[in-house]
């Protein structure tokens, strides 16, 4: 069962789907350089932001939680989707787990990061076979990471590098 944290962290997420770049294809927009501020690079310049996306669903579950950081936990701010692999080694063993996963490892509210260097949050558990819903930034219905919007999608277990659960 998820904790109060990881359903916060879905509701989080899953209350973005629907925004897209303005204008198209641009890695800008309005609400899109809301999500680049809670990270350490400049949001009103253009990049990838699935990563992003991730750090400020944290940062504002934590808030709506009341969760304060400690010296053993720190938010993630990174922009890089394989560096939130390194951002969990950082934080203390009792807060985080990183985990290649295995076939129905993935949980409601476990940060999942994919083997094609893309980041989302599992807004479900896997099934018998491997499959989740996810929600992600900057991706589309195609599943692109580079797609330009936040969307609801499902995907497989086999294309997940690591899964890191925040453990509050």
């Amino acid at each position: 069962m998820p904790s109060t944290f990881q359903t916060k962290l879905c509701a989080t997420a899953l209350a973005e789907v629907g925004v897209h770049e303005s204008p198209k294809n641009s890695n800008l927009g309005p609400r899109v350089n809301q999500f680049k501020a809670a990270t350490n690079l400049p949001p009103t310049e253009a990049w990838a932001w699935c990563a992003a996306f991730i750090c400020f669903v944290v940062r504002d579950a934590l808030a709506a939680c009341g969760v304060k950081l400690t010296k053993g936990f720190v938010r993630p701010t990174t922009a890089g989707a394989w560096d939130f692999i390194n951002w969990s080694k950082a934080q203390d063993d009792r807060t985080t787990t990183l985990m290649s996963p295995r076939a129905k490892d993935i949980q409601v509210g476990d940060i999942v990061v994919f083997k094609f260097s893309h980041i989302g949050l599992a807004v479900s558990g896997a099934d018998a076979g491997g499959t989740f819903w996810a929600c992600e930034g900057n991706t589309d219905l195609a599943g692109s990471r580079e797609g330009g919007g936040v969307y609801k999608r499902t995907r497989n277990i086999s294309s997940v590098k690591a899964r890191i659960r925040i453990n509050l």
